[in-house]
């Protein structure tokens, strides 16, 4: 007897090798915590980044203005975006954390920008964790 179930069961790591492919950018993913270094020269203690990916993804930004919001008489453009993590290896990705983009083989003008998990990403039969990102630098 032919079982769809196990039809996708079967495929499922195959699809999400094929996603994993099409993840040529790379990133890290993490929280913002208060550091334990001082700095001499402002007597501060440095913030850490703590974290809890590194690796893969691939980043798709959305609609260039997908919102509109004034802001104590400025006219922001706000952007939502899709960040793509491997399945397998991104358990630890939460909603809130800080991404900052480290590499893209497609786009040099990723490096450096920064966003924030807006919402966590699970699900069933998925090929990568797609999470919902707003771009803060």
């Amino acid at each position: 007897m032919v079982s769809l179930e196990s039809d996708i069961q079967a495929t499922l790591p195959f699809l999400r090798s094929q996603a994993e492919s099409r993840m040529t950018d790379t990133c890290e993913i993490g929280t913002v915590v208060p550091g334990d270094v001082l700095n001499e020269e402002t007597g501060e203690y440095a913030p850490a980044f703590e974290v809890a990916y590194s690796g893969r993804c691939r980043f798709k930004a959305g609609a260039t203005a997908a919102g509109e919001i004034d802001a104590s008489g400025q006219l922001l453009v706000e952007q939502d975006s899709v960040l793509s993590l491997p399945v397998g290896t991104s358990l630890g990705v939460r909603k809130n954390m800080e991404v900052r983009m480290t590499a893209s083989l497609t786009d040099p003008a990723l490096v450096g920008v920064k966003a924030r998990i807006k919402a966590p990403s699970v699900g069933s039969y998925r090929t990568a964790r797609r999470f919902s990102v707003e771009v803060t630098s």
